[in-house]
């Protein structure tokens, strides 16, 4: 980027380019970005000079400090008889051992009261209330007599509660189903192996991990709880035994022989571990154990992988900053320390027998790299007991170690202390011209009071002088002269000097003293090549500068050399010195040319500043909604043309929904329609049209779907009546369907328009199947034409009387087939053809048929009447009796009438994803919905919005290309959150995080594998 004077910058930006700078000026020095990865050395070998990279701010700061707290006099050091195993399920209940070990109990996370969970009766009570129970109920279970002892538990992933038990002689394990309920599955553990569980955790897919600390052995099981084999078998369980069933020829069957499946065996394998204490699930499938040595009083974290058949082991280095043995350990979430580098977003949290605070550590778990790095973060633990540190929802907490415990959050302390000095030396700034006078530095930083940023520079023409200076710190000395010392920086108070940026650093400025952009004028860099060394100091290191961006511009445009006689700069020391002092308005007045040059940037979506695109947008008589996001703004204004293009159709009305409410809005919508705008989660705009032949669920639209009773309908795929078949035919049909044979007297009569009396649902059911519609405009005709007369005349026998009919009922008075010969007949139709009540349908039947036909004749000659004029032809309410007017019928009321009905509307349908959503969201969400589409639709239009399920439902389904098959009746969004007015019981969970639905929850529980 140039300014309007032609000078430019370089720039460090980012962990990448502050990573080049190398941590001194000597020979060997290494690049910063070698230091933070850790590749160098281990953390503890961090030299204090060194700067760190904050990653939540993306910034260059001093190295923080570790804080350590003291133990005191009155604290006693843990000890492993203290632990007991607790664990938390998806919903934040928290399952613990009681402190004799002989009961289970579970803090509830909707209550907070701590109660018994097992076994389901007190102690000393047990006999009393079985015998009470036995005496109604003889198929309860019965309660064991002697006494549980556990060790440890774990809650699997597809909640299942597991924990390690003795009674008696005999050791297993119980399994609580923490979804169904009921009694627990017993799983007794054989007595030739040795089994002492010590600690226990969740294994990734399901199952647990077992560590026997006694016997040095790591048991894997998997979701079923049987053992997968880590080793050689421990003891047989069953000898080959032949079968009882030989066949006739062939090999002799025979069930092999079955033996226990053995572990891994830790002692096995000399210096994987000393003394594991603990066990904690990995990163990709691995497992972690907290190894220690009481001797040497440290601590280690070994991480064991399984490869095939065969394990290997990684171990982190003996970790330094443990002022006692490790007692605990848990990977939780954590608030990021900004200058740590870890692939994870969960921490390691590890206690000693202090107990004072959880060190923490990030986890650096890629491949074959396996690497622990201390964070200087403190976390105390107040009036901790030492049972065990555990995961609730992701967060790491802690007992408080009374007789009923809370389980504490851990939480940062916020006392952040720093090294006081951090030196840096940047790459080389190649400006591309012999001689270049370098202009100035600008940082965006934050230098708050206590804090400073000393700068030093070097500049030569020659590169190679550089190398040589980091071999050879004399010859640097003969080749720039060292390092220059320049003024410290100073505050702009107008921001930066890019152009439109000024104004967000002056805000800035104000939220923190300090932050903004600082500037200093180089005092005599000369050379093609310029060098920078920086040093970072606090002044009691309770705070440090933070360094965001750094600017290097030039060449530096002089005005002495471009403005002035050349007698200014005739004696030297006055000439520098004017050359610096007008370089001051040099920079103020070049900030203002180069908004002037670039005031283009304003008329560009992309470019133009976030404060301006609302007056932007006025050019196009636009009004942003201030609920969108700057990227939905710029992309609206940047493609306002297009959205007119579309505006009025289909396209155009889903553009504006999809803006509305879609916050990863994609472009490419302007460009107009495709294929993947139709998805099972996205905005469906159906037009009423399509659904006439196709079908509602097929046009896109499954709330619409006509249903009989509690399921579909059910449409039979034949031939439809044409005329060709005449009313013979249809009538015959008709017959077919009541399962009977048609007399000579029906096939005689046409078929009736009109619904039977008698027969009224067959009759509907055979016009859909027959003709593809219920006929209902004759009929609709026929009723009015009947009351009309019965008001007209008083009675069915005036009207025979006046017509000289015989209608042996009211129901029996039908629509004249033909111009009536009959006078008052005829003077009754015309008085009645001119009234408004039914005209729409009258008028559409007699202007079809005279844009048809033309002249009257000629539809006299075609339907085989005599009517005088088109406005006086009745709609049929029997099937017509000529061909041409059986087609013209057909074509009227099963196409046109239809189009009528569907023309001009359609239907706006917003996905539903999760059943979940609460009614005022919905609400709010249909209202936005009916005001964008009531601006943007063309105004002859008529629309509805309603809401779709955006999956598969039962006795609603339409398959086709975007069809998503989800994880069935356990996927998050069919299990919807119980909350107090919204849920049924039974019918959703407490609100937590939703499980695996690979899980196979229906699976056998068992030892074998």
């Amino acid at each position: 980027m140039k300014n309007v004077n032609g000078a430019r910058f370089q720039l460090l930006l980012g962990r990448g380019d502050w990573g080049r700078c190398v941590d001194s000026d000597a020979a060997g020095a290494l690049p910063l970005a070698a230091w933070w990865s850790g590749a160098s050395s281990p953390a503890a070998a961090l030299p204090a000079t060194l700067p760190a990279w904050d990653l939540g701010r993306d910034e260059l700061m001093l190295r923080p400090r570790a804080i350590e707290l003291p133990a005191t006099l009155a604290e006693t050091p843990l000890t492993l008889h203290a632990r007991r195993g607790a664990a938390a399920d998806r919903h934040g209940n928290v399952y613990r051992i009681a402190d004799d070990r002989r009961s289970l109990h579970v803090a509830s996370v909707g209550s907070g009261n701590d109660s018994l969970f097992w076994p389901a009766e007190p102690a000393g009570c047990a006999p009393q209330r079985a015998q009470a129970r036995l005496a109604f109920d003889t198929h309860a279970p019965a309660i064991a007599a002697t006494p549980e002892t556990y060790f440890a538990m774990a809650v699997t992933h597809d909640d299942w509660l597991v924990v390690a038990f003795e009674r008696g002689a005999l050791r297993g394990l119980l399994s609580f189903d923490l979804i169904a309920g009921g009694q627990p599955l017993d799983t007794p553990w054989p007595d030739a192996v040795p089994f002492a569980p010590f600690d226990m955790c969740a294994r990734d897919g399901g199952g647990v991990w077992i560590l026997d600390r006694e016997n040095l052995r790591l048991w894997e099981l998997d979701c079923t709880l049987a053992i997968v084999r880590s080793g050689q078998p421990l003891a047989p369980l069953a000898p080959e035994v032949v079968d009882d069933f030989q066949p006739l020829s062939g090999p002799q069957r025979v069930h092999a022989a079955v033996d226990f499946p053995g572990g891994l065996d830790l002692a096995a394998s000399p210096g994987w571990v000393m003394d594991p204490i603990a066990v904690e699930p990995g990163l990709a499938g691995s497992v972690w154990l907290l190894d220690r040595d009481e001797l040497s009083q440290q601590s280690r974290v070994v991480r064991l992988r399984r490869n095939g058949q065969a394990w290997s082991r990684d171990a982190s280095d003996w970790l330094p900053g443990l002022p006692a043995p490790a007692h605990d350990f848990v990977h939780a979430a954590a608030p990021r320390w900004p200058c740590a580098d870890a692939a994870s977003a969960k921490q390691l949290f590890v206690s000693t027998t202090v107990g004072n605070q959880v060190h923490v550590f990030d986890v650096l778990d890629d491949g074959p790299l396996f690497a622990l790095h201390e964070l200087p973060q403190l976390y105390p633990l107040r009036r901790y007991g030492g049972r065990a540190l555990i995961v609730v929802r992701g967060d790491g907490r802690y007992d408080s170690g009374l007789a009923l415990p809370v389980w504490t959050l851990f939480v940062q302390q916020p006392r952040a202390r720093f090294e006081t000095e951090a030196d840096l030396v940047t790459p080389v700034f190649d400006s591309g011209e012999l001689g270049t006078t370098w202009d100035k530095l600008l940082l965006d930083a934050a230098i708050p009071a206590g804090t400073t940023v000393k700068i030093w520079s070097r500049a030569a023409d020659e590169h190679d002088g550089f190398e040589d200076a980091f071999a050879s710190p004399s010859g640097a000395a003969q080749l720039v002269g060292g390092w220059n010392d320049e003024p410290m920086p100073l505050l702009r108070p107008d921001g930066s000097e890019l152009p439109w940026l000024r104004r967000d650093a002056v805000r800035a400025t104000r939220r923190e003293a300090g932050q903004g952009t600082w500037e200093l004028l180089f005092q005599a860099a000369q050379g093609r090549y310029l060098q920078l060394k920086l040093r970072l100091r606090s002044e009691h290191g309770t705070n440090t500068p933070r360094l965001r961006a750094l600017r290097v511009w030039s060449p530096r445009f002089s005005y002495p050399q471009r403005f002035l006689p050349a007698v200014y700069g005739e004696d030297e020391a006055c000439a520098n010195f004017l050359e610096r002092w007008l370089a001051n308005f040099e920079s103020t007045l070049t900030g203002i040319e180069d908004k002037v040059a670039r005031a283009q940037t304003l008329f560009d979506a992309r470019t133009v500043p976030a404060e301006a695109l609302g007056w932007l947008a006025e050019w196009f008589d636009l009004a942003l909604d201030p609920a969108w996001d700057e990227r939905r703004h710029r992309l609206f204004v940047r493609h306002a043309m297009d959205f007119f293009r579309w505006r009025g159709t289909v396209h155009g009305l889903r553009l504006a929904l999809e803006l509305a409410f879609d916050p990863c809005f994609d472009p490419k919508m302007f460009d107009g329609p495709r294929d993947g705008d139709e998805g099972p989660r996205r905005i469906r705009i159906v037009e009423t049209y399509r659904t006439r032949l196709i079908g509602a669920l097929a046009a896109g639209d499954p709330g619409a779907a006509p249903l009989q009773g509690d399921a579909l309908q059910l449409v039979a795929t034949q031939t439809a009546w044409t005329p060709a078949e005449g009313s013979t035919g249809l009538v015959d049909r008709w017959a077919r369907w009541q399962g009977r044979t048609a007399s000579s007297s029906e096939q005689l009569a046409p078929f009736p328009l009109v619904s039977p009396a008698n027969d009224a649902d067959a009759w509907v059911a055979f016009s859909r199947s027959a003709l593809g519609f219920v006929p209902a405009a004759g009929a609709q005709e026929r009723a009015r034409w009947q009351a009309w007369l019965l008001a007209r005349h008083g009675g069915r026998e005036q009207v025979n009387q006046q017509h000289g009919t015989a209608y042996a009922s009211v129901a029996d008075i039908a629509l004249p087939v033909d111009a009536p010969s009959n006078p008052q007949a005829a003077a009754d139709w015309a008085a009645f053809s001119e009234r408004s009540d039914g005209a729409w349908t009258r008028a559409r039947w007699q202007d079809f048929l005279a844009r048809r036909y033309r002249r009257i004749d000629r539809l006299k000659t075609a339907h085989g009447t005599h009517w005088s004029d088109f406005h006086l032809v009745a709609l049929p309410d029997a099937l017509p009796a000529s061909r041409a007017a059986q087609t013209d019928w057909l074509q009227f009321e099963g196409q046109l009438l239809a189009m009528h009905r569907t023309a001009h509307r359609f239907s706006v349908l917003l996905p539903v994803a999760s059943v979940s959503a609460g009614p005022y969201e919905l609400e709010e969400r249909l209202g936005l919905a009916r005001r964008v589409v009531d601006l943007e639709k063309p105004a002859h239009t008529v629309f509805d919005v309603r809401f779709f399920w955006a999956f598969n439902r039962v006795g609603e389904a339409r398959l086709g290309q975007d069809t998503q098959i989800g994880a069935g009746s356990r996927a998050p969004e069919l299990i919807p959150d119980a909350v107090v007015g919204r849920a049924y019981v039974g019918a959703s969970f407490v609100a937590g995080p939703p499980m695996n639905p690979s899980m196979n929850r229906g699976a056998s529980h068992g030892l074998l594998q």
